[in-house]
């Protein structure tokens, strides 16, 4: 009579192991993967936000700017006028000092107090500026662009009433935040007065332009911003190991941290609305 002895098949405690190892292995790779996909997303849409608050910024101030000029008359805008008190109706405001607070004055700043330019300009007919939605007609308006303590950039439309700027019923808004810097020039046609092609020769602070009292020679405006990711912040492994340097119309700018992305953008603006295009302007 023979005897079966059944064994009892299953795994050794040295095959858990190995099991148990190649499992924490592949776990380990597949959350490093998921990792490495979340700072790449997020890294991406760091930059992807700092992206659009240039082009989006850059392309609000093209649509107001361009409008210098549009309806001034040259009575308002000749050279006494820039060598008068400011008659509220020319194309260009007048010149606030240097360390100015922005968000307490309606002109032009060179630099504020915090180092940033403001600009302004007036037209009389066009759309309403900041975005109001309607339109204006035979009415000076002053529409101003300046950086606040919050880094938003603010939109600043003033409208003359009786020769006078009507600040009660200023309207203001911020188009958005994350403007770590702003710097303004002024392109200058420098050429005499019989070969005037309405083309910068070169282009000037504010200051230079008010000093060589040049108002009526400017053409075109040029804008440099530094933008940051705003709340939009790069994952570690992104971030780099200085604070970036970035350069805005030949001004240094130093970047506040390395936790956002930054972005450094320019644009000039064609002054083609101004009221005495193709005439002598000086």
């Amino acid at each position: 009579m023979s005897i079966t002895i059944h064994r009892q098949g299953g795994f050794s405690l040295i095959s858990l192991m190995i099991a148990s190892a190649i499992g924490i292995f592949l776990v380990g790779g597949i959350g490093k993967i998921y990792l490495d996909s979340r700072n790449a997303f997020n890294a991406r849409s760091a930059i992807a936000t700092v992206a659009e608050s240039s082009r989006f910024a850059l392309q609000d101030l093209r649509r107001n700017l361009v409008m210098a000029g549009r309806g001034v008359s040259e009575q308002d805008d000749n050279p006494l006028a820039y060598t008068a008190p400011d008659n509220n109706l020319r194309t260009f405001p007048e010149l606030e000092p240097d360390n100015s607070v922005a968000a307490l004055t309606t002109g032009i700043i060179d630099q504020d107090n915090n180092g940033n330019s403001a600009v302004a300009i007036r037209y009389a007919i066009g759309p309403t500026p900041c975005g109001q939605g309607n339109r204006i007609d035979n009415s000076t308006h002053t529409v101003r662009f300046y950086r606040n303590d919050e880094g938003q950039l603010m939109c600043q439309s003033i409208e003359t009433v009786g020769g006078a700027l009507d600040t009660a019923n200023m309207y203001e808004r911020p188009l958005l935040s994350g403007v770590i810097s702003m710097r303004v020039l002024y392109g200058v046609d420098t050429d005499i007065a019989s070969d005037e092609d309405q083309i910068a020769n070169q282009y000037l602070t504010a200051t230079e332009v008010d000093d060589g009292g040049l108002w009526l020679r400017v053409v075109s405006i040029r804008i440099g911003m530094v933008f940051s990711s705003d709340t939009e912040e790069l994952p570690f492994a992104y971030r780099p190991e200085n604070p970036e340097q970035l350069s805005v119309l030949g001004m240094d700018v130093d970047a506040p941290d390395t936790a956002h992305a930054y972005k450094s953008a320019s644009t000039t603006i064609s002054l083609r609305n101004l009221n005495t295009i193709g005439m002598q302007r000086q």
